[in-house]
């Protein structure tokens, strides 16, 4: 059990939170998010890189199907990253991923990066 009252989100978390107001693609609302930044980040500066899950259609090379395993389903949208406060946001924990399967996300997420 996670104790709301001064949860830190964690690497490979799902936490639950509003990313409204948004623009345009953005992915905005009430949603499901897999936090991928270190846990260093969370607890020093009240903010964490996500990325949301969506029930999209689309099948797009950084878009990851949720590991079978997980209650949250959907897929992680690699291509969305955003960084939030989530004391503000209201975060809120769901579940954790299987540590194989955010290796895989984090492995993903480094090509966007690379050149």
């Amino acid at each position: 059990m996670v104790d709301e009252e001064k949860y830190i989100p964690k690497q490979g978390d799902i936490i639950r939170a509003n990313l409204n107001p948004k623009k345009g693609h953005e992915q905005k609302g009430y949603r499901p998010l897999v936090v991928l930044s270190n846990d260093i980040v969370a607890k020093f500066t009240n903010v964490v890189i996500i990325a949301p899950i969506s029930t999209t259609k689309r099948r797009l090379p950084l878009y990851i199907k949720m590991h079978d395993k997980c209650k949250t389903t959907g897929y992680v949208l690699l291509d969305q990253l955003v960084t939030i406060d989530y004391l503000v946001r209201n975060a809120k924990y769901i579940e954790k991923v299987p540590e194989k399967f955010l290796g895989k996300l984090l492995d993903v997420s480094r090509r966007i990066f690379s050149k």
